[in-house]
């Protein structure tokens, strides 16, 4: 979902107090974005290392400093312009002695340190073996050169044994995610999945929270649109729009 409930020019974007230069080269703001920022804090309480992976412009690693005012935010992105977009935006911010941007991919960060994090956050790409969904900045940003299993077995390596990692991803990809994360002794123990329209049978976007805990999961669900263009006031109330 790349439409934004948030002021988003084609330079500027602007959501609870978070204004971010944005770029034609790097994947603009959307709504994935605010959905697990609106959603976290109200599962995890006080994490003091986070990790952003794959960081785009900065809004997550800028919504969690916003969130939780104790924390130090490591955002990593591979490519180049999404760095220095990010550095820029984090560089303007209140929160910027509490944020660090590093050019590097995933796998690349776990092999080269040694840090575990109380929370990671992410929202992966998650075309493997599809077509690629577009050109430019959504192809980087949506398309994985490697499998989830890859990316899960990365991840746990950099999550702390108490902490958690959570992903927002489409619906249709989250069995094999959620498959990967067991396979990894990570469990979902929070869910929320998110329908475009009331008469949907399948949910468009699923936030998944995991950490090394075996539980019930704690299950939740929200409709976005009561017809085109007119969000339900259960989500514009939720997400503060």
């Amino acid at each position: 979902m790349n439409s934004s409930p948030a002021n988003n020019s084609s330079n500027f974007f602007s959501w609870k107090g978070i204004v971010l230069q944005q770029d034609e080269r790097v994947l603009k703001v959307g709504t994935d974005a605010l959905l697990l920022a609106t959603w976290l804090p109200t599962l995890i309480k006080n994490p003091k290392n986070i990790l952003d992976v794959g960081t785009g412009s900065g809004i997550l690693a800028l919504l969690m400093a916003q969130s939780f005012e104790d924390s130090f935010i490591v955002a990593i992105d591979p490519d180049e312009h999404a760095v220095q977009l990010a550095r820029i935006n984090t560089g303007k911010s209140n929160f910027k002695n509490r944020i660090r941007v590093d050019q590097t991919g995933l796998f690349e960060y776990e092999t080269s340190t040694d840090q575990k994090f109380d929370l990671i956050i992410s929202n992966p790409p998650f075309y493997v073996n599809h077509i690629l969904p577009a050109q430019g900045a959504m192809q980087t940003a949506k398309h994985a050169a490697s499998s989830p299993a890859d990316w899960m077995s990365a991840l746990t390596h950099l999550v702390d044994k108490q902490a958690y990692l959570c992903l927002v991803l489409p619906t249709m990809v989250t069995f094999e995610w959620i498959r990967e994360a067991n396979n990894n002794q990570l469990f979902c123990n929070s869910r929320m999945d998110f329908f475009s329209f009331p008469e949907d049978k399948q949910a468009k976007r699923s936030l998944l929270c995991f950490n090394h805990v075996l539980d019930t999961p704690n299950l939740s669900r929200m409709v976005m649109y009561k017809s085109k263009k007119n969000y339900t006031m259960e989500y514009a109330t939720w997400l503060g729009i």
